[in-house]
This record gives C-alpha cells, structure tokens and sequence, in this order.
C-alpha cells in the first residue's frame, strides 16, 4: 500500500513524540501509585481529586498527541526544541524534594489550587484539540474561547498546578523549583510565538490585542 505525503508526515509525527508520550505514561502511572497510596493511609480527598484529574488531563494529551493535526511550520535549531523539553520536564523536579508536614487547611489550599488548575488545563486542551503541541511547532491558529482572553491559557493553568502543589514540599527549594518552572516558560513562548507569526501573519494582530500570559500584567 502506497503511504501518501499527508500520511509520512503524521507517522513521522507520531515517531517523534513516542518519549513524549512515554512520558505521559509514566505520569499516568506515578499517579495512579500516588492513588493508590493515599487511599490505604485514608488521604485527603482534595488530593485523591486532583491526582485523578491529572491521570484524566494525562491521558487526554496523549489521545491529542495521536490524532493532532501535522506541523505546518517548526521552529528551527536546538534551542526551541531544548525550550519545550526543559518546560515540560522541569516540574518534575518537585518529586525529588521532600515533602512537608502541611497544616489541614494548607492541605485543602494546595490541593484545591491544584484541582483547579488541572480542571482548567483539561478544558483548555480540548478547547485546543488536535493543534495540541509541546515543541514551538504551528498546527493552526486558534485564538477564540479561552485563547481570547490570553495566548497561552494552558501554560498558566499548568503554573497554576504547580503553585498550588509548590505548597506540599520542603521550602525554600519548592519555592526555587517554582520559580525556574515559571523562567522555563518564557524563552517557551517566545520560540512559539515566533513560529505562529511564521505560519500565520495574522497571529501578529491577535498578539497586539491579547496579554501573553496574564491580562493587564503580561
């Protein structure tokens, strides 16, 4: 059977993201322990919702990542690739930090805050759909709904989860990781930008009208 252009490049995109999802896998999995562990010791159920929701959110990206649409532009050289991979993989450091002895309403705040921002993400990236990507790649330009309001709705709604689960480990190092999560994400935006404004010279006036991350502040 003859593979026509449309299909190389959808199976060359699902080859290059088979660690990405192997990824999301493993975070499916880590969460489904964490599950798994709170209910024997009877954990809180904010914290149970939350670790639910992330294997949901988890799962969703990795059903976007097969059936999304192919790149119509990517960002050339190492460091937009290097961008995207530090933002995705650099949360992930708040599991090698110790956890901290939380008071029950800081309990209740963190994991509300969390369960808040993944809610959030999850909507966002089906609003998304198949122009989900993690590299700063151009699939189409989507700028109604929650992308009206602001041009990068799921990096905040996953800085979002990160604040909110900063609380549960040791400080000052949980305030540290916070803050070079959130440092990742602008060199992160700025490649994905760049290559929007490539692909689509109508992102431009969209960009003029809308804050990047955070309304009236940035």
């Amino acid at each position: 059977m003859r593979v026509n252009a449309a299909q190389k490049a959808k199976l060359y995109d699902l080859a290059t993201a088979i660690p990405m999802m192997a990824w999301f896998v493993l975070g499916i999995g880590g969460s489904l322990l964490r599950i798994t562990q709170m209910l024997d010791a009877h954990g809180d159920v904010l914290a149970i919702c939350s670790q639910l929701a992330n294997v949901a959110f988890l799962s969703l990206l990795t059903l976007l990542v097969i059936i999304r649409c192919p790149a119509v532009r990517k960002a050339r050289g190492l460091l937009p690739r290097g961008a995207g991979i530090v933002g995705v993989l650099l949360p992930s450091v708040f599991l090698a930090l110790p956890r901290a002895k939380l008071t029950p309403a800081m309990a209740i705040f963190s994991s509300a805050t969390a369960l808040l921002g993944i809610i959030s993400a999850i909507f966002i990236a089906c609003w998304l759909g198949r122009s989900f990507g993690i590299m700063p790649q151009a699939r189409s330009l989507v700028t109604q709904g929650p992308y009206s309001v602001v041009r990068h709705p799921l990096y905040l709604a996953e800085l979002i989860v990160v604040f909110g689960g900063m609380w549960q480990f040791d400080y000052p190092w949980s305030f540290c990781a916070m803050f070079l999560t959130i440092t990742a994400q602008i060199p992160r935006m700025h490649y994905e930008e760049r290559v929007l404004m490539e692909a689509f010279p109508s992102y431009r006036d969209y960009a003029d009208r809308t804050a990047r991350l955070l309304p009236g502040i940035y």
